[in-house]
């Protein structure tokens, strides 16, 4: 184990630990062993992998558990963190690190550790000095704070800017491949880290297909591309959804675009603190089942983004607890119809104290599918 000397935590990465600590020292642990990266990253600002973080209950001192590879990383990122370079395990170097500190028991997160991990841990600690926790943290990262929300808006930016190259690229005789890598690659140009996730290039019949992969059917005039792509700037992601026609819209994609349309507007009309997450899905449910496609609207009406693409809450029939500010979800309705083709808008809407804000602006009238 290495001391080094740290700086000053930065102030939203205080009030991160402080939130947290709170819930900490209910959990009856004297520190909590963290290993998902995205939780690591969003209380030490450390952005790698193969490294753990140990937050105490009574201390603003945090350490990183890591090795050679991120040794510079984590002093350009996290210059605040004790760091310790292992030269063994990460379970070793935790154990010995608990000695130093006099920590008798270790909460653990159980829903990002191994069986192995926890055997490991388990082995080197004693059973009886670890205890697997619900941490709290997935609540509280759905609550935005201000540092989170200019990635999440340069990321919609970014998106929304290479939706409108690819739109001017597509055109008939291209393959839903084609397009995908062109839309990735521009998000890539304007400044994204990548893609939040596989983008989804799905024309005609492909587009009933929610989670359809692209592939080498090609687009043609006359028909539809649904497409759902998102950017992720400094590890914050967006998603967006939009479908376009080349040409012309066919005659029952049109129908169920108003539907849809209508429906998802309804919907973000609805959005407010305090409201329900299942009315809110409801607003857009009945809509759609009330024109008689509800069996054709099977998925959730959305879910929150953040440092992952599928965060909480979410909007769904079941979904339990009210919309908090700070909250950015996406509203995405749906009508699939097999081998017909399908119909998906979704936007990315933040929550706020007074009602919401829709963070993203491409047009998505009948009129503006046409490209």
């Amino acid at each position: 184990m290495r001391k080094k000397q740290t700086s000053t935590m930065p102030d939203h990465l205080k009030a991160r630990l402080k939130t947290f600590q709170k819930r900490l020292a209910l959990l009856n642990v004297d520190a909590l062993l963290i290993n998902n990266p995205v939780d690591i990253r969003y209380l030490s600002g450390f952005v790698g992998d193969d490294s753990w973080l140990l937050v105490r209950s009574s201390s603003q001192i945090v350490h990183i558990l890591s090795d050679f590879r991120f040794k510079e990383q984590i002093q350009i990122q996290a210059p605040h963190a004790k760091v310790i370079m292992r030269k063994t395990s990460l379970t070793v170097a935790l154990k010995n690190l608990c000695s130093k500190l006099n920590i008798q028991k270790v909460g653990l997160q159980q829903d990002h550790l191994t069986l192995s991990q926890h055997r490991a841990i388990g082995k080197e600690l004693g059973k009886t000095h670890i205890k697997a926790v619900d941490d709290g943290l997935v609540k509280q990262r759905a609550v935005k704070d201000s540092p989170q929300l200019a990635p999440i808006r340069k990321a919609l930016k970014i998106q929304q800017e290479a939706f409108n190259r690819t739109c001017a690229f597509i055109e008939p005789g291209m393959t839903e491949s084609q397009i995908a890598a062109y839309l990735e690659y521009q998000m890539r140009r304007l400044g994204a880290d990548g893609s939040s996730f596989p983008s989804i290039v799905a024309a005609d019949a492909n587009a009933s297909l929610p989670h359809a992969i692209p592939g080498s059917k090609k687009v043609r005039k006359g028909g539809i591309i649904l497409i759902d792509w998102g950017a992720k700037f400094k590890g914050y992601c967006s998603d967006l959804t939009r479908v376009v026609a080349i040409g012309k819209m066919p005659t029952k994609i049109k129908e169920i675009y108003s539907i849809c349309l209508e429906a998802q507007m309804a919907a973000i009309d609805a959005i407010a603190p305090g409201k329900l997450l299942s009315d809110i899905d409801a607003v857009a449910r009945n809509i759609i089942s009330k024109a008689g496609y509800g069996k054709e609207f099977g998925h959730s009406l959305g879910h929150g983004i953040g440092l992952d693409i599928h965060e909480q809450p979410v909007l769904a029939s079941r979904a339990q607890g009210v919309l908090e500010p700070g909250h950015i979800v996406t509203v995405e309705p749906g009508i699939y119809l097999p081998r017909i083709g399908g119909v998906r808008i979704e936007d990315d809407v933040l929550v706020t104290k007074m009602g919401k804000k829709v963070l993203s602006d491409l047009p998505k009238t009948l009129e503006s599918t046409i490209i």
